[in-house]
């Protein structure tokens, strides 16, 4: 919504905050999962610069490219290096299986990045893990955190012995050590059996806090927590789902950026349109901050830094440019958008910040939050035929409708803004 590469298709984003920028990596995907990353920057976390492409896979690589991350090394001061991780589908020559391994490339200033090579390679540790495709196995995606001895990686993985994922240490950023891998007890979610995904992970008040993919669209990007980093991981007891999906995968792969010692989330969200390789056309989501209740219970909320999306105060919806209305104490539980294809309805609860959405009267999406939204403020930003919908603030979900909003239905009261970029 606030940022779409204009000379590849994407997938993933991860992003890294440095001396007042943001860098804004994604996955290039035009014809395949991965074929490199770019990057893009930016001032003030709306809007971004295309610096384009760091990295492109090697001649080895036969499926796709996989995602990464980025820190710093541990002497940083000293060398200024920063570091990233990538991964690679290569063909094992002797079984003919495929197989994931995880690389590095270092930096001097984030945009350009080069390969450590051959010899810097995280493989598969076969003790754990399952190591090649036809098995279901995967190695991809290192997302750090720092510790007294170095870093704590999580990675999607496969564990031979149960559904997890990936866990390594590393006293230089560069040389990892794979570990025994953490369990997911997935009591109440059955369904999830496999194709699970790391996302990152933060602490708060001693607990782990996972964001765990998963191509069930219902649960999308869920939360997992645990008392340690290495432990059993467990749905969070509310909210467990952040990005819920049920009628498309609208939105997708959150990760987490540390901004000032602040905690934000950055996605992406998808078009409807794909193109003649069945990719879809993505655009990265504007960043949410990561909120913990009395509870505990991590959510996300509205982002300060997004008011600089709003540019000119209009009276009507700009629907080429987009906007971002707000309804300051909703008069009404129900919204319509009309398009050329279909009536979409929003439809609140605000005492358990839920949400219907109806397409055509049949129900498409249902979501709840677990939390009341006792002000009843509604804010809704449209953009590309992509809304995403908070209330008091919280974060309630992403949408992207078939085509073009025409018309705004039962609004009350709204303020609304020309989106600023």
């Amino acid at each position: 919504m606030i940022f779409e590469c204009k000379n590849h298709v994407t997938w993933d984003t991860w992003m890294y905050f440095r001396d007042n920028k943001y860098y804004l990596y994604y996955l290039i995907t035009d014809r395949s999962g991965g074929e490199g990353f770019g990057v893009a920057v930016s001032e003030d976390g709306i809007h971004y610069e295309d610096r384009g492409t760091c990295i492109t896979a090697s001649d080895k690589m036969v499926i796709y490219l996989g995602t990464g991350a980025v820190w710093e090394s541990p002497d940083f001061e000293k060398d200024k290096t920063f570091i990233c991780n990538y991964s690679e589908w290569r063909r094992d020559e002797s079984t003919g299986k495929h197989y994931q391994n995880i690389f590095f490339a270092t930096s001097k200033d984030l945009i350009h990045w080069e390969k450590t090579g051959e010899d810097g390679v995280f493989p598969v540790d076969e003790r754990y893990y399952v190591r090649c495709d036809e098995d279901g196995g995967r190695w991809d995606c290192i997302y750090p955190n720092r510790t007294a001895e170095g870093y704590e990686g999580f990675f999607t993985a496969t564990p031979k012995e149960y559904i997890g994922c990936g866990y390594a240490v590393s006293e230089d950023g560069l040389r990892w050590m794979a570990k025994k891998p953490p369990r997911f007890s997935l009591d109440g979610y059955d369904d999830i059996r496999q194709g699970v995904e790391a996302g990152a992970v933060c602490v708060h008040g001693g607990k782990y806090y996972m964001l765990m993919g998963t191509y069930l669209y219902r649960y999308g990007m869920s939360v997992m927590v645990s008392d340690s980093p290495d432990g059993i991981y467990r749905p969070q007891k509310k909210n467990f789902s952040l990005l819920s999906n049920r009628s498309f995968m609208h939105a997708y792969f959150m990760r987490i950026a540390d901004v000032n010692g602040k905690k934000y989330v950055n996605h992406h969200v998808l078009l409807r349109e794909t193109n003649e390789f069945g990719r879809n056309t993505t655009l990265a989501a504007p960043l949410k901050e990561i909120d913990f209740d009395e509870e505990g219970i991590l959510r996300l909320r509205w982002a300060a830094l997004n008011e600089g999306l709003k540019g000119e105060e209009i009276s009507d919806f700009d629907f080429e440019n987009g906007f971002v209305a707000e309804y300051e104490s909703a008069k009404t539980d129900e919204i319509s958008f009309k398009t050329d294809k279909e009536t979409v309805t929003l439809q609140f609860g605000f005492d358990d910040c839920s949400l219907k959405i109806f397409e055509n009267g049949v129900l498409a999406e249902d979501i709840c939050k677990d939390v009341c939204a006792a002000g009843r403020r509604v804010r809704i930003l449209y953009r590309n035929t992509l809304m995403e919908v908070y209330a008091d603030d919280y974060f309630v979900t992403c949408y992207t409708f078939k085509d073009g909003v025409r018309t705004v239905e039962n609004q009350n009261g709204q303020k609304i803004w020309r989106i600023n970029l």
